[in-house]
Protein backbone atom coordinates (compact mmCIF):
# COMPACT_ATOMS: atom_id res chain seq x y z
CA UNK A 1 0.00 0.00 0.00
CA UNK A 2 1.29 3.43 -0.95
CA UNK A 3 0.16 6.47 1.02
CA UNK A 4 0.69 10.02 -0.23
CA UNK A 5 -0.51 12.94 1.86
CA UNK A 6 -1.41 15.54 -0.75
CA UNK A 7 -2.51 18.17 1.78
CA UNK A 8 -3.94 18.46 5.29
CA UNK A 9 -7.33 17.56 3.85
CA UNK A 10 -6.49 15.12 1.05
CA UNK A 11 -4.82 11.71 0.96
CA UNK A 12 -4.02 9.39 -1.95
CA UNK A 13 -4.01 5.66 -1.25
CA UNK A 14 -2.78 3.14 -3.81
CA UNK A 15 -3.77 -0.46 -3.13
CA UNK A 16 -2.14 -3.36 -4.95
CA UNK A 17 -3.92 -6.63 -5.72
CA UNK A 18 -2.36 -8.09 -2.55
CA UNK A 19 -3.64 -5.12 -0.51
CA UNK A 20 -7.14 -5.62 -1.93
CA UNK A 21 -7.02 -9.28 -0.91
CA UNK A 22 -5.64 -8.41 2.53
CA UNK A 23 -8.59 -6.10 3.20
CA UNK A 24 -11.08 -8.34 1.33
CA UNK A 25 -11.99 -5.50 -1.03
CA UNK A 26 -13.17 -5.58 -4.62
CA UNK A 27 -13.48 -2.53 -6.88
CA UNK A 28 -16.73 -3.93 -8.28
CA UNK A 29 -18.48 -4.37 -4.94
CA UNK A 30 -16.93 -1.66 -2.78
CA UNK A 31 -19.82 0.10 -1.04
CA UNK A 32 -19.70 2.13 2.17
CA UNK A 33 -23.09 0.74 3.22
CA UNK A 34 -21.38 -2.66 3.53
CA UNK A 35 -20.00 -3.35 7.03
CA UNK A 36 -16.88 -5.15 5.74
CA UNK A 37 -16.05 -2.29 3.38
CA UNK A 38 -16.41 0.24 6.22
CA UNK A 39 -14.20 -1.83 8.50
CA UNK A 40 -11.49 -2.18 5.83
CA UNK A 41 -11.67 1.52 4.97
CA UNK A 42 -11.16 2.61 8.59
CA UNK A 43 -8.32 0.10 9.04
CA UNK A 44 -6.61 1.68 6.02
CA UNK A 45 -7.17 5.19 7.41
CA UNK A 46 -5.83 4.11 10.79
CA UNK A 47 -2.64 2.90 9.13
CA UNK A 48 -2.48 6.15 7.15
CA UNK A 49 -2.71 8.13 10.39
CA UNK A 50 0.26 6.28 11.88
CA UNK A 51 2.39 6.56 8.74
CA UNK A 52 1.51 10.03 7.41
CA UNK A 53 -0.27 11.87 10.23
CA UNK A 54 -3.46 12.17 8.14
CA UNK A 55 -6.18 11.91 10.78
CA UNK A 56 -9.75 11.60 9.57
CA UNK A 57 -11.20 9.87 12.64
CA UNK A 58 -13.30 12.88 13.68
CA UNK A 59 -13.92 14.17 10.18
CA UNK A 60 -16.41 13.56 7.45
CA UNK A 61 -14.72 12.28 4.34
CA UNK A 62 -15.49 12.04 0.63
CA UNK A 63 -13.88 9.02 -1.04
CA UNK A 64 -13.20 8.60 -4.74
CA UNK A 65 -12.13 5.14 -5.93
CA UNK A 66 -10.55 4.47 -9.32
CA UNK A 67 -9.85 0.83 -10.27
CA UNK A 68 -6.42 0.22 -11.78
CA UNK A 69 -5.77 -2.09 -14.70
CA UNK A 70 -3.62 -4.39 -12.61
CA UNK A 71 -6.49 -5.22 -10.25
CA UNK A 72 -5.79 -2.79 -7.43
CA UNK A 73 -7.19 0.70 -7.06
CA UNK A 74 -6.42 4.30 -6.20
CA UNK A 75 -8.43 6.01 -3.48
CA UNK A 76 -8.58 9.75 -2.88
CA UNK A 77 -9.83 10.65 0.59
CA UNK A 78 -10.89 14.26 1.14
CA UNK A 79 -11.94 15.70 4.49
CA UNK A 80 -15.10 17.71 3.99
CA UNK A 81 -15.04 19.24 7.47
CA UNK A 82 -17.89 21.42 8.58
CA UNK A 83 -19.35 21.78 5.10
CA UNK A 84 -21.76 18.93 5.75
CA UNK A 85 -22.61 19.59 9.35
CA UNK A 86 -26.06 20.71 10.40
CA UNK A 87 -27.33 21.86 13.76
CA UNK A 88 -29.45 18.74 14.29
CA UNK A 89 -26.63 16.24 13.85
CA UNK A 90 -25.20 15.38 17.27
CA UNK A 91 -22.50 14.26 17.43
CA UNK A 92 -21.53 15.29 13.86
CA UNK A 93 -18.88 12.58 13.53
CA UNK A 94 -21.55 9.87 13.89
CA UNK A 95 -23.65 10.83 10.87
CA UNK A 96 -21.72 10.50 7.67
CA UNK A 97 -23.14 11.62 4.33
CA UNK A 98 -23.08 9.25 1.43
CA UNK A 99 -22.96 10.03 -2.24
CA UNK A 100 -25.97 9.18 -4.38
CA UNK A 101 -25.45 8.73 -8.11
CA UNK A 102 -28.42 8.81 -10.48
CA UNK A 103 -28.47 8.13 -14.23
CA UNK A 104 -31.06 9.62 -16.61
CA UNK A 105 -31.83 8.75 -20.23
CA UNK A 106 -32.66 12.32 -21.24
CA UNK A 107 -31.77 15.88 -20.31
CA UNK A 108 -35.45 16.55 -19.58
CA UNK A 109 -35.52 13.75 -16.98
CA UNK A 110 -32.43 15.25 -15.32
CA UNK A 111 -34.01 18.72 -15.29
CA UNK A 112 -37.26 17.34 -13.85
CA UNK A 113 -35.37 15.51 -11.09
CA UNK A 114 -33.50 18.71 -10.20
CA UNK A 115 -36.77 20.63 -10.12
CA UNK A 116 -38.29 18.05 -7.76
CA UNK A 117 -35.26 18.27 -5.45
CA UNK A 118 -35.28 22.07 -5.52
CA UNK A 119 -38.99 22.01 -4.66
CA UNK A 120 -38.14 20.04 -1.52
CA UNK A 121 -35.47 22.58 -0.55
CA UNK A 122 -32.39 20.47 -1.37
CA UNK A 123 -29.41 22.67 -0.48
CA UNK A 124 -26.39 20.34 -0.48
CA UNK A 125 -23.67 20.35 -3.12
CA UNK A 126 -24.60 18.55 -6.33
CA UNK A 127 -22.96 17.89 -9.69
CA UNK A 128 -24.31 16.98 -13.11
CA UNK A 129 -22.54 15.25 -16.01
CA UNK A 130 -23.45 14.38 -19.60
CA UNK A 131 -22.27 11.30 -21.48
CA UNK A 132 -23.24 12.69 -24.86
CA UNK A 133 -22.30 9.71 -27.05
CA UNK A 134 -24.67 7.47 -25.09
CA UNK A 135 -27.24 10.23 -24.37
CA UNK A 136 -26.98 9.57 -20.65
CA UNK A 137 -26.95 12.15 -17.89
CA UNK A 138 -25.82 11.83 -14.29
CA UNK A 139 -26.62 13.64 -11.06
CA UNK A 140 -24.38 13.24 -8.01
CA UNK A 141 -25.81 14.24 -4.63
CA UNK A 142 -24.71 14.29 -1.02
CA UNK A 143 -27.25 12.17 0.82
CA UNK A 144 -27.64 12.01 4.59
CA UNK A 145 -28.70 8.89 6.41
CA UNK A 146 -31.93 10.26 7.81
CA UNK A 147 -34.19 8.00 5.79
CA UNK A 148 -36.44 5.32 7.33
CA UNK A 149 -35.43 1.68 7.63
CA UNK A 150 -37.35 -0.82 5.50
CA UNK A 151 -38.92 -4.09 6.62
CA UNK A 152 -35.81 -6.05 5.70
CA UNK A 153 -33.66 -3.84 7.94
CA UNK A 154 -31.98 -1.90 5.13
CA UNK A 155 -32.08 1.87 5.10
CA UNK A 156 -34.32 3.32 2.42
CA UNK A 157 -33.15 6.30 0.39
CA UNK A 158 -34.88 9.55 1.24
CA UNK A 159 -34.33 10.38 -2.42
CA UNK A 160 -36.11 7.25 -3.69
CA UNK A 161 -38.59 9.41 -5.62
CA UNK A 162 -35.77 10.26 -8.05
CA UNK A 163 -36.12 6.76 -9.48
CA UNK A 164 -39.31 8.01 -11.14
CA UNK A 165 -37.00 10.01 -13.41
CA UNK A 166 -33.91 7.80 -13.62
CA UNK A 167 -31.92 4.98 -12.03
CA UNK A 168 -29.90 5.03 -8.81
CA UNK A 169 -26.45 3.55 -9.33
CA UNK A 170 -24.45 1.80 -6.63
CA UNK A 171 -20.78 1.38 -5.87
CA UNK A 172 -17.77 3.65 -6.13
CA UNK A 173 -16.91 2.37 -9.59
CA UNK A 174 -19.86 4.34 -11.02
CA UNK A 175 -18.18 7.59 -10.00
CA UNK A 176 -14.92 6.55 -11.63
CA UNK A 177 -16.79 5.69 -14.85
CA UNK A 178 -18.54 9.07 -14.91
CA UNK A 179 -15.29 10.97 -14.38
CA UNK A 180 -13.72 9.11 -17.30
CA UNK A 181 -16.58 9.03 -19.83
CA UNK A 182 -18.79 12.06 -19.12
CA UNK A 183 -18.35 15.81 -19.28
CA UNK A 184 -19.33 18.09 -16.39
CA UNK A 185 -22.39 20.27 -16.85
CA UNK A 186 -22.35 21.88 -13.38
CA UNK A 187 -19.97 20.92 -10.57
CA UNK A 188 -21.18 22.80 -7.48
CA UNK A 189 -24.90 23.56 -7.48
CA UNK A 190 -26.48 21.46 -10.22
CA UNK A 191 -29.85 21.12 -8.52
CA UNK A 192 -30.46 24.88 -8.23
CA UNK A 193 -29.05 25.82 -11.62
CA UNK A 194 -30.68 23.05 -13.63
CA UNK A 195 -34.04 23.26 -11.87
CA UNK A 196 -34.36 26.77 -13.28
CA UNK A 197 -34.27 25.27 -16.79
CA UNK A 198 -37.00 22.65 -16.19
Amino acid sequence: MELIRISDSKLKITLSVADMERYALSSDSMDYDNTETRRAFWEILDEAKHKTGFDAAKERVFVQVYPSRGGGCEMYVTKVGTLLETAEEKPPSRRRPRVGIYRFSSMQDLLSACAALAGLGYAEESAAYAEREESRYYLILREHLRAPVGRDGTRLSEYGFLEEYGERLTGCVSFAYIKEHAEPIEMKDAVTRLSALA
